[in-house]
């Protein structure tokens, strides 16, 4: 007897048990506006020079978090006390399996 293997997106919206199983408006601008603090300060981008259309730091930061590079953890955590880390990704593909991108 063979099991039904759910696709890989569908089993981050069952792994995320705190909160909504996409990222919010806060989580995004916070990511963004965390990540573009970075390339402002030096940090290199992630993504290949090539794909750079400007210098703006939030254009760079925004263009990254919609390829799925960067290697970020949201902490979501409850009123209890109770915490989960949820890899950024995984909050990306759960978005995309559920309402398409």
């Amino acid at each position: 007897m063979s099991k039904t293997k759910k696709p890989a997106k569908e089993q981050y919206v069952n792994k995320i048990k705190i909160g909504p199983p996409r990222l919010t408006k806060y989580e995004r601008a916070r990511i963004i506006g965390a990540r573009a603090l970075q390339l402002t300060m030096g940090a290199p981008p992630l993504i290949p020079p090539e794909m750079i259309d400007s210098s703006d730091p939030l254009e760079i930061a925004e263009k990254e978090l919609k390829m799925k590079i960067l290697p970020i953890t949201i902490r979501r955590r409850l009123p209890t006390g109770e915490y989960q880390d949820i890899p950024l990704k995984w909050l990306l593909e759960a978005e995309e399996s559920m309402f398409g991108s």
